[in-house]
């Protein structure tokens, strides 16, 4: 899927969630499903971790794992 950067602070849209259906049972586990709200948090270059907030919940997902996500900016 296409990634889009997300700076610190900025908000997004899942619209997709692709992968395995486990990594799917995952996301909808931690309350990420198709329509959630997420806001990417500090995210240093060099842990290969993407930090974001869900419903006041903060999750760190791998690059690639991250990747499994489409979204869209709002």
């Amino acid at each position: 899927m296409t990634q889009i950067a997300l700076e610190e602070g900025e908000r997004a849209i899942v619209i997709a969630i692709s992968g395995t259906m486990e990594f799917q049972n995952f996301m909808l586990t931690n309350g990420i499903s198709l329509g959630s709200v997420i806001t990417k948090n500090y995210s240093p270059s060099f842990s290969k971790l993407i930090n974001f907030s869900v419903g006041g919940k903060m999750l760190s997902l791998r690059v690639e794992d991250f990747s499994h996500l489409e979204i869209v900016k709002i």
